[in-house]
């Protein structure tokens, strides 16, 4: 694993839009926060650009995370918002230009494509869990993620999570995952992150459980949980079925605790909420007496 070097005050970050695209006025509050936080701020080029559904061309959006790694007066980088299109980038990015400048990456929901993405090609931990656009409003952050945030980023702490156990066992290993639906996206590319060994994290929003069990059936016909030291469930926000006749999430996790053989763990406090941790993709972990440490870095 890569480390990226720490932020501070008064330090200049970048803020890109490598996935969907969205009105100015969203991100507004978001850059004003940085600022009040002691940070200069330096704007992609394609960051309120729009195609269709994206914030520019591909090509324009992959330039942007270029020019945010190579300049060596940005420390940080923040994604303005999710929806959809990092993974339309990852075969247009210089991973030997990325691994050459490591930098924290900062950002949630769609952004675990290239998060997972620059984990597997260059090994630099990023940070999932914050969305400018989504969490950051004229009252502010969250308190919690707010304090998740700048201890992840800043220095480089992370406080311990008491965890529920379906299937209970103690687990090592570096943490990957993210949001479930852009995990299974990757599935069969080159961007696939190697799971052995890994302690899998996982969420989503508005999926109803049909297709929360469909996504993990598709990851685990790849083998991943069968390699996998364990899994942790965050939280699935919007997540409620069709019909009560078809059960809720619960029912799923504890269907897949019964055929994986690996330990299961759920109510890890990072998802689509507005209070949630922010948590490091790559850095080793362990779970024992269903209690999560993150190791030193």
């Amino acid at each position: 694993m890569t480390l990226p070097p720490k932020l501070q005050p008064g330090d200049t970050v970048g803020v890109i839009a490598p996935s969907g695209s969205f009105e100015r006025e969203r991100l507004l509050p978001g850059l004003a926060y940085l600022r009040q936080q002691g940070f200069c701020v330096r704007e992609g080029e394609s960051l309120y650009a729009q195609d269709r559904y994206l914030a520019g061309t591909d090509q324009a959006r992959a330039d942007d995370v270029h020019a945010m790694f190579v300049d060596p007066d940005i420390k940080g980088i923040f994604v303005a918002r999710g929806g959809y299109g990092a993974a339309r980038i990852l075969d247009r990015l210089d991973w030997a230009l990325i691994a050459q400048n490591p930098k924290a990456l900062v950002g949630l929901s769609d952004t675990t494509a290239l998060q997972l993405g620059i984990y597997e090609r260059t090994d630099l931990i990023a940070f999932s869990g914050l969305s400018l656009c989504s969490d950051v409003t004229a009252e502010g952050l969250h308190p919690e993620t707010e304090n998740a945030l700048w201890a992840a980023v800043c220095s480089h702490r992370f406080a311990r999570i008491n965890l529920t156990p379906i299937r209970e066992g103690e687990v090592n290993g570096p943490l990957i995952g993210g949001c479930l639906s852009l995990v299974v996206s990757l599935a069969g590319t080159p961007f696939f992150p190697k799971f052995d060994g890994a302690v899998i994290a996982l969420e989503d929003v508005n999926e109803p459980p049909y297709r929360i069990d469909r996504m993990l059936n598709q990851l685990a016909m790849t083998g991943a949980f069968d390699r996998a030291a364990g899994v942790v469930f965050g939280e699935f926000v919007g997540c409620e079925p069709e019909r009560a006749s078809e059960g809720q999430l619960e029912d799923v996790i504890e269907d897949f605790a019964m055929r994986v053989s690996c330990p299961v763990y759920c109510d890890l406090p990072y998802g689509h909420g507005k209070a949630r941790r922010v948590l490091p993709i790559g850095l080793n972990v362990r779970i024992a007496h269903s209690v999560l440490e993150f190791g030193t870095i």
